[in-house]
């Protein structure tokens, strides 16, 4: 599980990522991302030291919510592990949604994506 601080929350956090961030895609899933500018939101009181992650699985991915669940918790898992190594840059709003073909592939090929979009967008240290 991801500490409270670095999880993505709020309909507005995601507008704001949605807007404003920049595609990265990859085979089974894609990444957008936004580096934080204080003086562009300044109510929403973001600091250069946050790094805030989100996970997305649709409802076109599955109608089971274990399968969606299963999913999302591997992709947390790996950026759990990264952000235990402090592996990844701070300062971003980061969030990961997962693409049609993900069901039924392993942990190792989504961790190969997920770092495949870091390096892509120089996220990794």
């Amino acid at each position: 599980m991801l500490s409270k601080e670095n999880r993505l929350r709020g309909k507005k956090e995601w507008e704001i990522l949605f807007n404003d961030g920049n595609f990265v895609g990859a085979k089974f899933l894609t990444m957008k991302v936004w580096k934080i500018n204080i003086e562009k939101y300044p109510r929403r009181q973001f600091e250069t030291t946050d790094l805030k992650i989100g996970f997305s699985v649709g409802l076109k991915i599955s109608k089971s919510a274990v399968r969606r669940n299963t999913i999302r918790r591997k992709m947390r898992e790996i950026i759990r592990l990264l952000l235990k190594e402090n592996k990844i840059k701070t300062g971003f709003l980061i969030g990961f949604m997962a693409k049609n073909i993900i069901l039924g592939v392993t942990y190792q090929e989504i961790e190969k994506d997920i770092m495949f979009c870091l390096k892509k967008m120089g996220l990794l240290i």
